[in-house]
Formats: C-alpha cells, sequence, structure tokens
C-alpha cells in the first residue's frame, strides 16, 4: 500500500470507529470483540475499551494528523513490504499494541503480532490484514517492538539479538500540581489517573504536590470518577489494598475506593531528598496512586531527573495524557525512524 493509501484506509478505520462509537454505524464483529474482550479481562469493561477506541480514532486515525505525522518520513520503498517487524503485544489496556501495527503499516513494512490473552480480541477486528499468533516461537524478524515489565523486556532483548529492537519496559508518567487547580483540571487528573484502572504508563500514578496540599478537592474528583467508573472491581481492590497497608503500618490517605500513599515516606532517604523517590520496583496496586511534596521548582526537577529513564510522560494539561497522538512514542523511541533505517 502506497503512501496514500494508508493515510485514506486509517482515516477511514477511524471514522468507522467513530460511526460506531456514536451508533451510527453498525459493527457486529467489533461489538462481539467488545464483550468477548470484557469476559476474558475483568478490567476491560465496555466502558474502557470503548474509552481506548474513540481516544484512537481521535487522537490518530484523522486524516490530517496522519498526514502531518507520515509527511515526516520518506515514502516507503516498495520493497519494504517483504521487510516483517514482529510486535509484542501487553495486555495492559485495550488495543495497547495498535500504535504500532499503524506505524509499521505506515512504514510499509508486514506486521506480525503476538497478541497478549488478556487483549486477544479488537486488534483482529481493526487490522483484520495483520497476521497474529500466540507465540514468537519461530519467527524470523527484520525488527522487534514489544511491551511489558523488565523481565520480559530482557528475556526478548535476548531472544533477538542482532536485530533492530525497540524494547519498552516498566514505566510511569507523573502529574505536577501547583494547588491551584479547578474542579474541571481536578476531574481531568482524576481520569488521567484511573482511566483503565490506572494500569497504562502513561496513567497518572504519581502526583506531584506543593508542601502541605490539600487532597480533597482531588480525592474528591478521583472516588467520583472510581465509583462511576471502576464498579466492583475498584472496590474490591480498595478492600484489599487498604487492609494490607494498614497491616503494614504504612500512613495513608484513603479517598473511599482510591488510596494516595507518600512516596516520600516510603522510600529510604526520600523524606530527606527528593531524589530518592524512584517509585520503580516497590509495589502500587490497582487503585493506589503515589504523592510526593516538593518545596520548590528545583525539586520538581530533580524527581525528574532522578527517574528520566522511567518516567513515560510529565503532564501539566490534565485529562489529556489518555489521548496520544501518532508521534506521542513510547519510552520516546520512533520507531517509524527505526523501521526506516533498517
Amino acid at each position: 500500500m502506497d503512501r496514500n493509501g494508508f493515510i485514506r484506509s486509517s482515516a477511514a478505520l477511524g471514522g468507522r470507529i467513530m460511526a460506531w462509537l456514536d451508533g451510527s454505524r453498525p459493527w457486529p464483529e467489533l461489538d462481539d470483540a467488545v464483550s468477548q474482550g470484557a469476559r476474558d479481562n475483568v478490567f476491560f469493561t465496555p466502558y474502557m475499551q470503548r474509552r481506548a477506541l474513540g481516544a484512537l480514532a481521535e487522537g490518530m486515525l484523522q486524516e490530517d494528523v496522519l498526514r502531518r505525522w507520515t509527511d515526516r518520513y520518506p515514502v516507503p520503498d516498495p520493497a519494504s513490504g517483504k521487510k516483517v517487524c514482529g510486535i509484542v503485544a501487553a495486555g495492559n489496556i485495550p488495543a495497547v499494541a495498535f500504535h504500532d501495527i499503524l506505524t509499521v503499516l505506515a512504514a510499509g513494512w508486514h506486521p506480525v503480532v503476538k497478541l497478549s490473552s488478556r487483549d486477544s480480541r479488537l486488534l483482529p477486528v481493526l487490522f483484520p490484514e495483520v497476521e497474529y499468533c500466540s507465540t514468537t516461537e519461530g519467527w524470523r524478524v527484520d525488527a522487534l517492538m514489544t511491551m511489558g515489565g523488565d523481565e520480559a523486556a530482557e528475556f526478548y532483548r535476548k531472544s533477538f539479538e542482532g536485530v533492530p529492537q525497540a524494547i519498552r519496559s516498566g514505566r510511569f508518567s507523573a502529574a505536577v500540581l501547583t494547588g491551584r487547580e479547578g474542579g474541571q483540571e481536578l476531574e481531568g487528573l482524576a481520569e488521567d489517573m484511573l482511566l483503565y484502572y490506572g494500569m497504562g504508563c502513561r496513567s497518572a500514578t504519581c502526583l506531584l504536590v506543593p508542601e502541605g496540599y490539600d487532597f480533597s478537592g482531588a480525592m474528591a474528583a478521583a472516588e467520583n470518577f472510581a465509583r462511576a467508573r471502576l464498579g466492583k472491581t475498584g472496590t474490591d481492590n480498595h478492600r484489599k489494598n487498604r487492609a494490607v497497608l494498614t497491616l503494614a503500618g504504612e500512613r495513608f490517605l484513603d479517598s473511599g475506593t482510591v488510596i494516595f500513599r507518600d512516596l516520600r515516606r516510603t522510600v529510604p532517604g526520600g523524606t530527606e531528598d527528593i531524589g530518592a523517590c524512584r517509585p520503580w520496583g516497590i509495589s502500587l496496586h490497582i487503585g493506589e496512586v503515589w504523592y510526593a511534596e516538593y518545596s520548590s521548582r528545583t525539586e520538581i526537577e530533580k524527581f525528574i531527573m532522578a527517574n528520566k529513564n522511567r518516567i513515560q510522560k510529565i503532564i501539566r494539561n490534565f485529562g489529556s495524557a489518555q489521548k496520544p497522538a501518532p508521534d506521542d512514542w513510547p519510552d520516546g523511541v520512533d520507531t517509524l525512524e527505526l523501521l526506516f533505517h533498517s
């Protein structure tokens, strides 16, 4: 498919998703995929899946957006169609490998996708022409893209040594608050924290707040979102998390469904130095959010520098974290550039 063909077909997919979402165009296969996905994975409620599909259609599948994105790169060589890119998909949020597939198709390559058992329904409906499998055994690929935890990253790095790679491991996103946020901003922050149960690398799982911050507004917004969208899964997780932290003697803030944990008191040396606050490798459960108080802009920058290899996104415009554009590259790695130079 040439560049214009890719843009037209991708924009048409976006239009079809939006028409399905607003009910103006039936799509029985997608209806079935959403229903089956919700049965496969308790976190993939129909609401969460619809939100993910809407974000993809609005943020990535508009013709002008696609054209601006692809115009920065060379036109694919027809020979590129013979190149194969392996994609190992995660199962943390609905259709999480969508962007990788879109990128491979934009480069004119052929994607082969290992689906997660937790998210195996949506992508085959959205991209029926793509090859899907349940294992990487026997793969002969010209490039590799993966997502997942640190152990998985190391496994694929070694297994496909010598192949151009974009291997993503555990990351988190942090929201910077000033204490002057209004109700609408806090509602956006609640979505940034809790949409997809906070399991995405773009989820605001750490809040940087000024010293003496009044959490009442943020907690109320989080509680409203949790009660409306997290359902029984959210309350069950909260009950368990609260019991574990209470038995461990940890102090925390509790909205009723969401727990806010003080990172500076949890990490050794954190109370003295915000630069010691590196939250990766410390257990953070669904329905929990870290927070760390700062006393100056310098401390914000110090936290960011200390975590620069683990931060996916610094969020200041609340409500936008889960609406990525095509050039919002996971881990900051331009995978389209990678393919064009492979």
